[in-house]
């Protein structure tokens, strides 16, 4: 029951607009990062998760550090994009470790998709044991941006109930995601504009087969700005476009207010001023729902997309506030 209440949230959320325009767009001055996205050469570790799928990772870090962000993407991104994020932390004495999700940059697994609805919170779970084993005495701090914001709070619901398996991280940063709606804020979309994703009309018709058999069609298609050098990454495989339901699934918690409760180290939430998918309403709501005693919230000028480099200097801030 609690899946089908996720698949017609699912369906309600990225199926609602008709429009074949993205809500997002490019500012001309972020159009290096993409740039980089293309042309930078790739350097990437590898773990093997808990079906031997292996995962890539990219570890940016000071010469002297006692903290490291593990961070989890967003939908249709992969690692390389917050490169510009890892950067700005290392100026600041934190190192990063930036994961490619299963199926995408340069992990292996079917694009767009996952093994199960627990494979996520597996593979998030390997890597942090892969990096407290390399990295003992540093403290270890949970984050995603969007759809990787749900996946760590996938993560912590999920191994939080299995004890023996579970050790929490240091403190938790949620970014532009994981935030749940204000009940008392008026149900209106951020923006007009555009959609963020369509429902591809012949695979969705074999969605709720998918529940059942396991089939696993990508019926979702995400909307990506209008712009050669989105269109030049799609076609390199560096983004990813086309999702299986089985995916979304797999990084959001079924009951979202049970994972708040499991937090209950140091966390920041960060949503820019003009982001196009959510409210800033939703973001101070979720805080006052933390379970946390340190808590905070960042509103930084930017979108749902830059927010990932223009909300750092913050980030580094916060990070480098937190007690030794």
């Amino acid at each position: 029951m609690k899946q089908l209440l996720l698949f017609n949230l699912i369906v309600g959320l990225y199926a609602c607009a008709s429009s074949e325009k993205s809500i997002f767009t490019i500012d001309e001055g972020d159009r290096p990062i993409y740039a980089r996205l293309i042309t930078e050469p790739d350097c990437v570790r590898y773990f093997t998760s808990f079906d031997l799928t292996r995962l890539a990772y990219r570890e940016i870090l000071p010469s002297d550090f006692r903290a490291i962000l593990v961070f989890i993407h967003g939908t249709a991104a992969q690692s390389k994009l917050y490169l510009p994020l890892a950067d700005t932390l290392r100026a600041h004495g934190i190192g990063t470790a930036l994961l490619d999700l299963r199926g995408h940059g340069l992990s292996e697994g079917i694009r767009g998709d996952a093994k199960n609805t627990t494979a996520l919170a597996r593979d998030i779970k390997l890597f942090l044991d892969t990096l407290r084993a390399k990295y003992p005495q540093k403290k270890i701090i949970l984050g995603g941006h969007s759809l990787g914001a749900g996946a760590c709070l996938k993560y912590l619901s999920f191994f939080y109930e299995r004890k023996s398996l579970y050790r929490p991280p240091d403190a938790l940063v949620l970014m532009s995601g994981g935030f749940y709606p204000n009940p008392n804020r008026a149900r209106t979309s951020r923006s007009t504009q555009g959609a963020f994703a369509r429902l591809n009309a012949l695979e969705s018709l074999l969605l709720l087969p998918d529940l059942l058999l396991d089939i696993h069609p990508k019926a979702f298609e995400i909307l990506l700005p209008d712009d050669s050098l989105v269109r030049e990454a799609v076609s390199r495989q560096l983004l990813t476009t086309q999702y299986a339901l089985t995916f979304f699934l797999a990084a959001f918690p079924l009951d979202v207010m049970e994972a708040y409760r499991q937090v209950k180290f140091p966390t920041l939430l960060v949503i820019g001023k003009d982001d196009e998918l959510l409210h800033i309403a939703d973001a101070e709501y979720t805080l006052s729902r933390l379970f946390a005693k340190e808590k905070s919230l960042i509103v930084s000028d930017a979108n749902h997309i830059n927010v990932i480099w223009r909300s750092a200097p913050a980030i580094a801030t916060w990070l480098n506030s937190l007690q030794p």
